[in-house]
């Protein structure tokens, strides 16, 4: 790093490995940790410490606190995704069965068997295939739910729900539907199973946040808010879902909260506003093979590029900026052409680019870029269409030109660093 493009703190590349990963081990500094809690609260988070059932480390991870939960109505067509309707099903039973008593705290709640979940969802009618996918991949996915050997536990995602929608749940608890109602009788002689003493245990969240933060000022709740829509939203806002970006006091003061957390705020081409990690964080985050891509990931959305933005843009059918497009999809019979990926893992990979938002779908079967692409820098947009060079032509020129930079740009290291 030069002494213009200086190393983010440590705070910040915490705050975004989180934004990454989900959540991260939590140092033993205790001036680190409370480093990272002020700037989590700069932008309207929590900083939650916790051990998750099944994990020795405790982990930092980032909650909603009262008043800060994203808006809907604000996000509109950009909010995230919301669980379909069996996986929804499913949790709601995980829900009662881990949270029996409302008056209790809903998080780490009591662990259950799979089989109590399954007969339950059955007698409901929902398929067996629907319940399984959601019960090992969909809800285990989300950190709702966290499978470790026969039982279920409540996952860490769990612990960082907004306060008002606990709230909701809480009052509506009566409502959830009960697996116990559901469950079948032991056979004859037999006794009912029960929860083994061996499992581990999730611990409660310890919320690093100070208990009492001084009174925010109004241009604190404006920044907390538009930061809020900013990093929860699917893709870039318009300017008119956003207008106190216009003003450029309020501009630099999101800026300034951004940077405190590992993120920039990033203007797209089209003029509407998202944000990203910087270039810095995003090397260290990489560097650390945090949040990054499979090989399997990075092939099936590097041939999802080449058929819906590269061969288009060449054949003159793409003019767009970036990846704004809806008009050029790929099946995935065409990526199935790749005969060096099974369709088992193009499915699993499709899934997972589709979950951090690199990928879409406009119709049945039809994928296309997905709205985190803009989040990219221009830098990373740059190495993006450099690899999708490479990776149409290897041997071509152009390919050999850039290889050859990106070789003599690496750090020579020297023979004391690896012996």
């Amino acid at each position: 790093m030069t002494a213009e493009d200086p190393s983010p703190p440590a705070s910040s590349l915490l705050l975004a490995a989180i934004r990454a990963a989900g959540g991260v081990a939590a140092p033993r500094s205790a001036d680190l940790l409370q480093e990272v809690a002020q700037a989590a609260q700069q932008v309207g988070r929590s900083a939650l410490q916790l051990r998750a059932a099944g994990e020795e480390k405790t982990t930092l991870r980032l909650a909603w606190p009262t008043g800060s939960a994203p808006s809907i109505e604000q996000l509109r067509d950009q909010a995230p995704p919301t669980l379909a309707p069996i996986p929804t099903l499913v949790w709601a039973l995980c829900l009662k069965a881990a949270w029996p008593d409302p008056t209790l705290p809903h998080y780490p709640g009591q662990p259950f068997p799979a089989e109590l979940i399954e007969t339950a969802a059955r007698h409901l009618g929902a398929s067996a295939r629907a319940v399984a996918t959601a019960l090992t991949r969909t809800l285990p996915g989300r950190d709702l739910i966290t499978p470790v050997g026969p039982l279920i536990h409540l996952g860490p995602a769990v612990a960082t729900l907004p306060g008002p929608t606990v709230t909701a749940l809480r009052r509506g608890h009566h409502r959830l539907p009960d697996p116990q109602e559901h469950q079948e009788p032991p056979p004859s002689g037999g006794t009912a199973a029960t929860i083994g003493d061996q499992t581990p245990h999730a611990t409660a969240p310890h919320d690093l946040t100070h208990p009492d933060p001084p009174p925010p000022h109004s241009s604190d709740h404006i920044v907390c808010n538009t930061i809020t829509a900013l990093e929860t939203a699917r893709g870039p806002l318009p300017p008119r879902d956003l207008p106190a970006l216009q003003d450029p006091d309020i501009r630099a003061d999101v800026q300034s909260a951004l940077t405190g957390i590992g993120r920039t705020l990033i203007r797209t081409p089209q003029g509407t506003w998202t944000t990203g990690y910087p270039d810095t964080v995003a090397e260290a985050l990489n560097a650390a093979d945090i949040g990054t891509l499979t090989p399997a990931q990075r092939t099936v959305l590097a041939v999802i590029l080449l058929h819906t933005v590269a061969l288009p843009r060449a054949q003159g059918r793409h003019t767009h900026a970036q990846w704004d497009t809806t008009q050029h999809g790929v099946t995935q019979r065409q990526l199935g052409r790749n005969r060096a990926l099974s369709k088992l893992t193009i499915s699993s990979a499709l899934r997972a680019l589709i979950a951090a938002g690199l990928v879409d779908t406009t119709g049945q079967g039809t994928y296309v870029p997905g709205p985190c692409l803009q989040r990219l820098s221009e830098t990373r947009i740059t190495a993006l269409w450099e690899d999708l060079i490479i990776a149409g032509r290897p041997q071509g020129h152009l390919a050999r030109a850039i290889q050859q930079r990106r070789q003599a740009a690496r750090p020579t290291a020297s023979p004391q660093e690896h012996p």
